[in-house]
């Protein structure tokens, strides 16, 4: 399958979520970061977007709620070498009542090209039911306000087509 070509710049618009430097323990017998560390990159991204959308530690403790990602699609377009600075960016594609799509672009500052695409349908999830809840009313406005920025971008999603969400 070949990954959709995005230019870097069409990026910049996107909010930062995390930013590493991949060290020499993530290195393969290629030369390159590991592939399981690009999903460890991005799971480490989906913690640090949490908060930006209302979701902080205080209330995943408070309500015993929590996520689950259900469904994922990785793009590899660029490999990573160890030292490089990676940059990852997520765009927020739509909303049910429990579930939220969204894709995250892992950019090699190093390099300057699109080294990662991560797509997920995540869960908001009552943990002591361990299963999937309702969003509350403040979290699902702020991820209506990503997904309405989004929107307005001038360049389409490269999404899947495997995975989505019934949206509102």
């Amino acid at each position: 399958m070949r990954s959709p070509a995005i230019p870097i710049d069409q990026l910049a618009s996107l909010p930062v979520v995390y930013r590493a430097v991949i060290p020499p323990a993530y290195e393969d017998r290629n030369g390159h970061m590991n592939m399981r560390w690009y999903l460890a990159l991005f799971d480490e991204a989906g913690d640090a977007m949490y908060p930006m959308l209302g979701l902080t530690a205080d209330y995943f403790s408070a309500s015993e709620m929590g996520g689950f990602d259900l469904e994922h699609h990785l793009w590899y377009p660029a490999e990573v070498r160890i030292g490089d600075t990676v940059v990852i960016r997520v765009r927020i594609l739509a909303r049910s009542l429990k579930l939220m799509h969204y894709l995250m672009f892992m950019e090699n500052e190093t390099r300057g090209v699109l080294s990662s695409m991560f797509e997920c349908v995540h869960a908001h999830a009552d943990l002591n039911a361990r299963r999937t809840a309702p969003f509350p009313a403040q979290v699902a406005a702020k991820i209506d306000a990503f997904i309405a920025a989004h929107r307005a971008l001038a360049w389409t999603a490269p999404v899947s087509g495997a995975m989505g969400v019934q949206t509102l």
